[in-house]
């Protein structure tokens, strides 16, 4: 399975523009063209995946919106299930997967699953997997998963060498806060060395994507 990581960084080198903040502020300054694109990346993916902390901060939809196209599975990984029960993901009605450890306390998980559209996997004891969670996706027939997370999971699945390709969203803004979370922020993740293979300009925002050198 190929695993794709998608995220966008202001010039300044910030993932939001405040601590805090969603990244959803972000994308006031797409345009058209950037949108449609991405929606189009979102179309191409047999699943999507974002961490819990992004669902409590931006509520996402994880759907394709601006082109016509499949919807991919949404994925969630969760060690605690704390998941606000008003969210889109709970009560939309759509394929959702939320990753848990085997440990999740089974209130929790049931609180998950009596959702519709909700499937809940055990990845790991304690802690979510993401070794686990990705053989998982690919015994499903999960070919490709893109990534929209923040930098904990970032952190989780370039710490362990699961990421494939990286796409970064290079936003002209100047978030101006030294306090909003940057790309990766707080890693002690070990060198890993990349190459360019594709850069473009979309709708004003520049985008680069990178692939792991041998």
């Amino acid at each position: 399975m190929k695993i794709t990581a998608f995220s966008e960084l202001t010039i300044d080198g910030r993932m939001t523009l405040t601590r805090g903040g969603s990244s959803k502020a972000l994308f006031d300054f797409y345009g058209d063209e950037m949108r449609t694109w991405f929606h189009q990346q979102r179309a191409a993916h047999d699943a999507i995946m974002v961490g819990a902390g992004t669902v409590r901060a931006d509520d996402p939809e994880l759907t394709v919106r601006h082109v016509k196209g499949p919807s991919p599975l949404r994925v969630i990984p969760t060690t605690d299930g704390n998941i606000p029960a008003d969210c889109h993901l709970l009560n939309d009605g759509l394929p959702t997967l939320f990753a848990v450890p085997a440990a999740l306390p089974d209130d929790v998980r049931q609180a998950l699953m009596r959702h519709d559209g909700i499937e809940v996997m055990d990845c790991g004891k304690a802690h979510v997997d993401l070794a686990e969670l990705k053989a998982g996706l690919a015994r499903r027939g999960i070919a490709t998963l893109m990534v929209e997370g923040g930098s904990t999971l970032l952190r989780g699945l370039l710490g362990g060498n699961l990421v494939d390709r990286i796409v970064i969203k290079h936003i002209p803004v100047i978030a101006g806060c030294t306090s909003a979370p940057t790309y990766l922020e707080g890693s002690d993740i070990a060198l890993s060395r990349w190459h360019i293979i594709d850069w473009r300009l979309i709708g004003g925002v520049g985008v680069a994507m990178y692939e792991r050198s041998t």
